[in-house]
């Protein structure tokens, strides 16, 4: 009978519900668009490091080789120290570190990218292994893996071999280093322990950062979640001010203030539209109480207590809060999907992926596309229908306080 009567009640004055449930169906969209606007962003800045397995990536900054001859490290990856990884691999919150060497060897005025990284790891360049096109992986000894497209330019297929450093290695395997991510791109793989030996006999290399057999100018970390915002702290205090430790945050930046959402602004914004939901219905609850006076005295004369009136306008006011929730949480899906279709350019800064600069496309910094990550979890839109039923609820206990203030002898003398 409760039902039948606020259903009646809905669909004689539907004008005026109409409005309440249509304010308040939008402002819960919209808080439920901008807490998922800004999950997605957030979770779209993860999308380059976890191309490589990772959620840090740690390099240090150094001094422009005095020659670009033989064997070299970029300025943007030196020396990282066998006794600071130890250090960082002991750290409370990492769970494990993969290590790279990136070379850049100029022989036979010819320049390649090496990468010596550890064939056993799936975790950083360890990644390669979901790009091979021929061939197989990378095992240790002398052998390298190539880009297909280097290995085209150079006439070389798997079981030629190809020189690094005046060293021969046999090609076991061919990638699609274009496809893969960017921060492990090279022309050469080899394995880690081949490219310590390189550098530490190379002159060009110990001029400008003294390098030991057991060192690596590329880390990559796992680490729990939480931790990583603390970590990132104590790793700059452990490294240096000239380390370039690489976080989801740090892409979020450089997205720019336009798209970094912060938890401050998602809930400030929030409030104001708390605030003109809760006046919309309140004025409408409000107004709906005055306008059924005589209604609500005639009820009073058949017999109907405060109590029972009450009930009755909660009920009214509850079912509209729960049919504008199902209406903004379905505009709200139809949204983020529609958002979801939207590209996002994340750039992956040069310093992360150094290509010299005399190459096609050298100096410049690469973007990874990726498709905004926006979606609405089922905890938020349960927080979303409490909300809703929620702020009804305090809205028609307060309004209907009036009630008992409501005399049917002198509504309906003056009606």
């Amino acid at each position: 009978m409760q039902l039948i009567s606020v259903w009646r009640e809905i669909r004689l004055r539907w004008r005026r519900h109409f409005t309440a449930i249509l304010g308040l169906s939008i402002g819960l969209c919209l808080l439920l668009l901008l807490n998922a606007l800004s999950n997605a962003y957030k979770e779209a800045t993860k999308i380059p490091l976890q191309d490589v397995g990772a959620d840090i990536s740690i390099q240090r900054n150094g001094d422009v080789p005095e020659e670009l001859n033989g064997v070299v490290f970029s300025c943007s990856a030196v020396t990282i120290q066998h006794h600071e990884i130890e250090a960082i691999r002991n750290m409370a919150g990492v769970r494990s570190v993969a290590q790279a060497v990136l070379l850049w060897v100029f022989q036979d005025d010819q320049f390649a990218m090496v990468l010596g990284i550890e064939p056993e790891s799936t975790l950083g360049p360890g990644r390669l292994k979901n790009y091979m096109v021929e061939g197989r992986y990378l095992t240790n000894g002398k052998e390298a893996l190539l880009d297909e497209s280097f290995a085209r330019e150079q006439g070389l297929t798997v079981g030629d071999s190809v020189a690094v450093a005046g060293q021969s290695f046999s090609v076991v395997g061919l990638v699609a280093a274009s496809q893969a991510p960017k921060m492990v791109v090279a022309h050469i793989y080899i394995p880690l322990d081949e490219a310590q030996a390189m550098a530490t006999v190379s002159e060009g290399v110990q001029k400008v950062s003294p390098f030991s057999s057991q060192d690596a100018n590329v880390l990559f970390l796992t680490a729990d979640q939480e931790a990583i915002p603390a970590l990132s702290a104590s790793l700059s205090e452990v490294m240096g001010k000239d380390t370039a430790i690489s976080t989801p945050d740090t892409f979020l930046r450089k997205l720019g203030t336009m798209f970094a959402l912060s938890d401050r602004f998602s809930a400030a914004v929030g409030l104001i539209i708390l605030v003109v939901t809760f006046l919309l219905v309140f004025k409408t609850v409000a107004g709906g109480i005055h306008e059924r006076a005589r209604e609500i005295a005639v009820f009073k004369c058949i017999g109907w207590t405060n109590g029972n009136i009450r009930k009755q306008i909660v009920s009214e006011t509850l079912a509209q809060c729960l049919l504008a929730a199902a209406i903004g949480t379905a505009l709200a899906v139809i949204a983020s999907w529609l958002l979801s279709l939207h590209t996002l350019d994340i750039m992956i800064p040069w310093e992360m992926a150094p290509t010299p600069h005399f190459l096609p496309g050298g100096g410049e910094p690469v973007f990874r596309t990726v498709h905004l990550p926006v979606q609405l979890s089922l905890p938020l839109i349960g927080i979303a229908f409490a909300l809703s039923l929620g702020l009804g609820a305090i809205i028609s206990l307060f309004c209907t306080n009036r009630i008992s203030k409501i005399k049917p002898s002198e509504v309906l003398r003056h009606e």
